[in-house]
């Protein structure tokens, strides 16, 4: 995981916005963030979005069992 300085370096975003957004991550269970002074200790919990659906095309997924 990034530190602090680094991700408000890459996004652009004040550090107050960053807490927003990871405090908000883990009130919606996406991450466990214990340890609130560093982000050392960020554990992601689910690395995808709830209610994205994956659309296959019509014999795609049989094809995924077998080839993968």
């Amino acid at each position: 995981m990034p530190t602090m300085q680094e991700l408000e370096i890459k996004t652009g975003r004040r550090v107050e916005d960053l807490k927003a957004g990871l405090l908000a991550l883990e009130q919606d269970n996406y991450i466990l963030w214990e340890d609130k002074t560093n982000l050392r200790d960020v554990v992601i919990l689910e690395g995808w979005d709830r209610n994205q659906k994956i659309i296959m095309p019509a014999g795609d997924r049989e094809r995924y069992f077998r080839e993968y």
